[in-house]
């Protein structure tokens, strides 16, 4: 039996313009990230088992980026994948992006496939493409800080951008399908012009207070704020929502404050540090 470990930072976007085969955007990485464990031994069959934070799952997404590596290998595989998260899934987090490529960083050790860099990533993105989990979270995940997509688009490579302020503090509504938004025309043709528009002002001015202003502006034009975000963004000053999640985000020196303050809206906070690291493996 091979066993492996790989950490991915789970992302918030703050905004985003959908593609072919991908998207381009800019967002924030979180330090409060996917954990995930690979148990990988041969067998006579095929046998995948699945479990986040303890509990049996489908996670079409893992499941995909398994069976990816499987048809890279000659031999019959028992593969057990247990993913470890504190963050909430569906909400706009990019969680499955994070399990995505950490499985996919710990597997390439466990089935020593010897894979690239960017053939590790690339099985990852499909696999959330292909899943309609996501378009270009691993992406960003790869890396650190608060980022933002380079051209040619979509991004395959992104731009750190500094920031003083060091902490994320996050506010849950509710989950948002996001199959249900990504294939969608009407939702479509709405975020690309919101989404471009943003794009083209934060490569003018990539400084971190721009990344949220233009945050704001996409979350207002977009027409994917929900009624909960936007009360928060009324009262709390530089906040914003979370794609695509009715969740908030504040990047704030002051977490405790900030945390207080959302008290006031939601139950469900989660306090983290900007990711200081990409994914990697452990």
């Amino acid at each position: 039996m091979t066993n492996a470990k790989a950490y991915s930072p789970t992302h918030i976007t703050g905004f985003f313009a959908i593609y072919e085969n991908g998207s381009t955007g800019a967002g924030v990485n979180l330090q409060e990230g996917m954990i995930t464990t690979v148990n990988a031994k041969k067998s006579k069959t095929t046998k995948i088992k699945i479990k986040i934070n303890g509990k049996k799952e489908h996670a079409e997404t893992s499941r995909k980026v398994i069976e990816k590596y499987l048809a890279k290998v000659s031999e019959n595989y028992s593969i057990q994948v247990n993913h470890k998260t504190k963050a909430p899934i569906g909400y706009g987090l990019g969680v499955s992006g994070s399990g995505a490529l950490s499985l996919s960083i710990a597997l390439n050790k466990a089935l020593k496939t010897n894979l690239t860099k960017a053939q590790i990533l690339e099985i990852a993105k499909q696999a959330e493409i292909e899943a309609g989990t996501g378009l270009g979270d691993v992406v960003a995940e790869q890396l650190h800080g608060i980022l933002v997509g380079l051209p040619p688009f979509p991004s395959t490579k992104a731009k750190i951008i500094k920031s003083k302020k060091k902490f994320v503090v996050c506010g849950f509504f509710a989950p948002i399908k996001t199959k249900d938004i990504i294939r969608d025309e009407t939702h479509k043709k709405k975020i690309n012009e919101a989404g471009l528009y943003c794009m083209e002002k934060i490569l003018e001015n990539p400084t971190a207070e721009n990344f949220v202003d233009q945050s704001i502006h996409f979350t207002l034009n977009s027409g994917l704020a929900t009624k909960e975000v936007l009360k928060v963004m009324e009262n709390i000053p530089k906040t914003s929502q979370s794609m695509l999640g009715s969740t908030t985000f504040t990047i704030t020196g002051n977490p405790s404050k900030v945390k207080k303050e959302l008290k006031k809206y939601c139950k469900k906070i989660l306090v983290s540090k900007i990711a200081e690291h990409g994914a990697r493996l452990l």
